[in-house]
């Protein structure tokens, strides 16, 4: 029986991404907890030694006794499945599936397994709000749904229920348009070399994301800088923070840097979306130099919003277009020179839309991208910035030959240079006794920003379009 059981198991876990509907998850609810509420309708207990109950309603307290559980003056033992006929309530919130409840030391560990669609449903509500364009939140599910299927083991559990994985509300955040969001994308996630992609997503950009190594410092071919298209109403923005030098180098020291007496800071190196990447922090114990994210997380990740900050204002803050690099797109043809421009449109085979004629343009070197971000935003010129582009077309003598999207199987090797760059922020450094940072957007600035996937649902961009724009080599698999 026991080989049965096993040979289940081994092909359940190779036949996964044919059952995508199917897939349950173990999603760790609480963790080394000495007691709990937990209910349901229909609720039936099922524990180790095969003791079960008869079916019942209402909420009730369980707790550890002595390597059991006990609920009420009846004890179980550990590991105990519950079962309800309308979802489970732990403390007060309600899930779908079922719960397990397991020993942690001298400590109980609730479980949550449940399909990972209907777990989905009580996820994204944490992560963008459901009144959103439908849109963006279907980009946002593919997203969770990869970032669920792509994560470390949490112990021995799929996931955890905390901002270290991804929070679940269970289902007083589910809504019709979460709900059908999950359900227009069932099953899709990015993949990278036939797995599920290593995927990240955060609030604001500032204008510009950047690269997987200057956070983490290891960099992923699909996570590289890439300029907004449009512009977004994201409330961080533009932000500004006042703190004591007194209070940096309190925190700083708090978390390990050894700077001592802190009495200046001062940018040491920014990347190319223009985030600091390196910063120098001079103390009464010497000169250190820390990553820009560590001394973000350092001083609190909510108070310096992004690493996209300076000392001293700067205007003319822009992204650009890098020549060196321009994003790959599929084979086009493009009109010779002297062409007219309806044939200049009818060769090129463009899109309707005029601003995806314009996105088109950029693609193909029609437009920098400094120019397409002008663009974007005044519908009423749209037409114009067409007829630009097809006058443009029709003069070109030697269009650029563009290179065909690495395939998922065999990844293209990271670029030398950014598809976009920023001009440079202030390198200039302060001793003030009051240290004041202006800065752009909110997160770490790696993947997905949502705030602008607002922006580009309320533009005419659907969640394909999105996730490709930056997510470039990746592939949108149903599994």
């Amino acid at each position: 029986m026991k080989k049965i059981i096993l040979a289940a198991a081994v092909i359940s876990v190779f036949l996964w991404g044919a059952q995508a509907s199917a897939r349950e998850i173990t999603v760790l609810l609480k963790q080394g907890v000495s007691q709990g509420t937990i209910g349901g309708s229909g609720v039936v207990l099922t524990d180790a030694g095969g003791m079960y109950t008869k079916p019942f309603n209402g909420t009730f307290k369980i707790s550890y006794a002595n390597g059991a559980m006990k609920a009420g003056k009846v004890t179980y033992k550990l590991p105990v499945t519950m079962k309800s006929s309308s979802g489970v309530v732990v403390d007060g919130v309600k899930y779908k599936g079922s719960l397990v409840i397991e020993r942690n030391s001298n400590k109980l560990n609730i479980v949550n397994k449940v399909d990972i669609e209907e777990y989905l449903k009580g996820v994204l509500k944490s992560e963008m709000h459901p009144t959103w364009p439908k849109e963006a939140l279907k980009a946002q599910a593919v997203l969770a749904r990869t970032y669920t299927l792509a994560s470390k083991k949490h112990g021995g559990y799929d996931i955890c229920n905390t901002t270290h994985c991804q929070v679940y509300g269970g289902v007083a955040d589910e809504s019709s348009n979460i709900v059908q969001a999950v359900n227009e994308t069932k099953g899709q996630i990015l993949t990278y070399g036939g797995a599920p992609a290593q995927i990240f997503f955060f609030s604001d950009s500032g204008g510009m994301t950047t690269g997987s190594e200057t956070v983490w410092g290891s960099a992923i071919p699909y996570l590289t800088p890439k300029a907004d298209p449009v512009s977004n109403d994201s409330p961080n923005k533009t932000w500004q923070t006042t703190l004591t030098m007194a209070q940096i180098g309190q925190k700083l020291n708090a978390a390990g840097t050894g700077v001592g007496t802190l009495k200046s800071l001062r940018p040491h190196k920014r990347d190319k979306s223009g985030r600091i990447e390196q910063i120098e922090l001079k103390g009464s114990a010497g000169t250190k130099i820390i990553s820009g994210n560590k001394f973000r997380t350092a001083v609190g990740a909510t108070v310096v919003k992004s690493t996209l900050f300076e000392f001293n204002r700067r205007s003319g803050y822009s992204v650009k277009s890098s020549p060196a690099s321009k994003p790959a797109v599929n084979l086009v043809q493009i009109p010779k020179q002297n062409a007219s421009s309806a044939q200049a449109a009818q060769i090129a085979g463009m899109p309707e839309c005029d601003a995806d004629k314009l996105y088109w343009m950029a693609q193909n070197g029609v437009f920098t991208m400094r120019e397409l971000l002008a663009m974007i935003g005044d519908d009423s010129k749209y037409p114009q910035y067409v007829a630009e582009g097809l006058a443009r077309m029709a003069k070109m003598k030697n269009p650029p030959v563009k290179a065909e999207k690495p395939k998922p199987a065999q990844p293209a090797p990271s670029q030398a240079a950014a598809e976009v760059s920023a001009s440079p922020l202030s390198m200039e450094g302060t001793s003030s006794g009051t240290v004041v940072m202006y800065g752009r957007g909110y997160g770490h600035g790696v993947g997905f920003p949502q705030w602008t996937a607002k922006a580009l649902a309320e533009a005419g961009w659907d969640y394909r379009r999105m996730l490709e724009y930056y997510f470039q080599g990746t592939k949108l698999e149903t599994r």
